[in-house]
């Protein structure tokens, strides 16, 4: 296979779609200049900022891993940053000699699965009263989950883009294969108060109330089908059952016209309705926190820092723009793939492959139709925190993210992760390493963080960056934000 259909087909899986490490932005929740942005992960934090206001005007984050296709090159990704690859793996021009070699399969996974999470910051607001915290925030997300793909469907991909592949696959069997996709837009009024404010203790509570407005959803499920591949022309489909529901609006094209590009889908793609809220409190000790306001936008004094939230418990309701039907393969039909109709149905994307497979199912009387009130549960997550001044403007944070599994097949799934933060923080420059095992706790990461006056930029995972390694996703934010007195 060439490296340019080699390169389609992995891309495909490596940025289309389980949810392996959402965007997590580590460096940026942890810090003390993080002004609104604290209120994502604890709306009471917003109450130990020593600024009368802070505004942000637009972050984005983009995280994609999977954990079957990894690029392995015998630089690192520093040398390239640096412009330090040797001069052998470079062509006559200087550009890189990209090898397909160097696109590498793990033969020994069962199980593949990949992630796509993009998260949207738009225009947000705090302002203190006193002791009184009011804010406004929006937020769009995309959360994609490809889950129980097997060596043999990605056989079966590599002969749909490569007719001269010599791979020869009659039967994929794929009996846990998954897909859940969703995006929505999020509207929250922030309501925080410190009820405690003396020199050695401070605490403060707070809320987000959130107006939660769908913009698709997308979700398959298989339940012991097996497909039967005959060669590259069509799939029969066989045994048990496949079950999608999915709105009506084409959700993949409209991301890609609309998130993807930093930018609010149009309202007249809303598809559901839905709530959610926050809530948490943040306590901090010290043995003399007596500084004036704007001394302590300097200089924290602080001793250390406690916080606890309970975060997203709401929902998402689509109704009347979902559609939902069950394929019953006892019935044992077929789906040409290699006719003038399924190039013209694979041309309106994702949903117009699907129209093209009901009509085929309803032909064989394969069909069962089951339109259904979809409502998505939002990733609830119980997330603790814990901060420690070392010497001034020199912190040590830690940050728990427990995921709450509300046993219901429509939840938004969030990850555990557990990460550490040190940090030298000052008003007008920051620098930290967070340190973190997330996926559930099962692997390693070591990320980044800058920022420069108002202008951010960090990493939740570039360890696998910094040596020859290899490669198997990306993961950055960056943003403008500011503190006002």
């Amino acid at each position: 296979m060439s490296l340019f259909k080699k390169s389609a087909l992995y891309t495909g899986l490596f940025f289309t779609a389980c949810s392996v490490n959402a965007q997590s932005f580590y460096g940026l929740q942890n810090s003390n200049y993080a002004g609104i942005h604290t209120a994502v992960t604890n709306p009471s934090l917003i109450t130990m900022m020593d600024y009368q206001r802070s505004a942000n005007l637009s972050t984005v984050g983009f995280s994609a891993e999977n954990n079957y296709v990894s690029l392995e090159t015998p630089f690192s990704a520093w040398q390239l940053i640096r412009g330090k690859v040797p001069q052998q793996y470079k062509k006559e021009d200087g550009s890189i000699d990209w090898q397909s070699s160097w696109l590498k399969e793990d033969q020994n996974g069962s199980n593949i699965n990949a992630n796509l999470n993009l998260e949207y910051r738009g225009p947000s607001y705090a302002n203190h009263y006193g002791r009184l915290i009011w804010g406004l925030g929006m937020r769009t997300k995309y959360t994609a989950n490809l889950d129980g793909i097997t060596p043999e469907m990605i056989g079966w991909a590599k002969n749909l883009l490569d007719s001269q592949s010599i791979n020869n696959i009659n039967q994929i069997s794929a009996q846990k294969f998954s897909v859940f996709v969703n995006s929505y837009q999020e509207y929250s009024a922030l309501f925080a108060i410190r009820v405690v404010d003396n020199s050695k203790v401070k605490l403060g509570i707070g809320t987000n109330l959130k107006l939660i407005l769908g913009n698709g959803n997308f979700k398959m499920q298989n339940s012991g089908v097996l497909l039967n591949v005959k060669g590259i022309d069509s799939i029969g489909i066989s045994g048990g059952k496949m079950q999608v529901s999915y709105t009506e609006n084409n959700l993949f094209q409209q991301l890609s016209g609309g998130v993807l590009a930093g930018s609010l889908p149009r309202f007249g793609d809303i598809s559901g309705v839905g709530y959610g809220f926050d809530l948490g409190f943040t306590l901090l000790l010290g043995d003399d926190m007596t500084k004036t306001k704007k001394d302590r936008s300097k200089v924290k004094d602080y001793r250390m820092k406690i916080a606890a939230a309970l975060l997203d418990l709401g929902r998402i309701g689509y109704s009347n723009k979902n559609q939902g039907f069950i394929i019953d393969g006892s019935k044992n039909f077929s789906i040409p793939i290699q006719t003038p109709e399924f190039i013209l149905a694979a041309s309106k994307g994702v949903n117009g492959v699907v129209e093209y497979t009901k009509e085929k199912a309803i032909q064989d009387g394969a069909y069962v139709n089951q339109p259904e009130e979809v409502k998505i549960l939002l990733p609830t997550t119980l997330q603790l925190q814990f901060d420690y001044q070392v010497v001034p403007m020199f912190n040590v944070g830690g940050q728990l993210t427990q995921a709450i599994d509300l046993n219901n097949p429509y939840q938004i799934q969030s990850n555990s992760s557990l990460v550490v933060v040190p940090r030298f923080e000052h008003a007008w420059f920051e620098f930290s390493t967070p340190i973190s095992l997330y996926n559930n706790y099962r692997s390693f990461g070591f990320g980044g963080f800058m920022r420069l006056g108002p202008v951010f930029l960090g990493t939740d995972n570039i360890i696998k960056s910094i040596n020859p390694s290899k490669f198997q996703g990306v993961n950055f934010y960056f943003g403008i934000s500011t503190l006002l007195r």
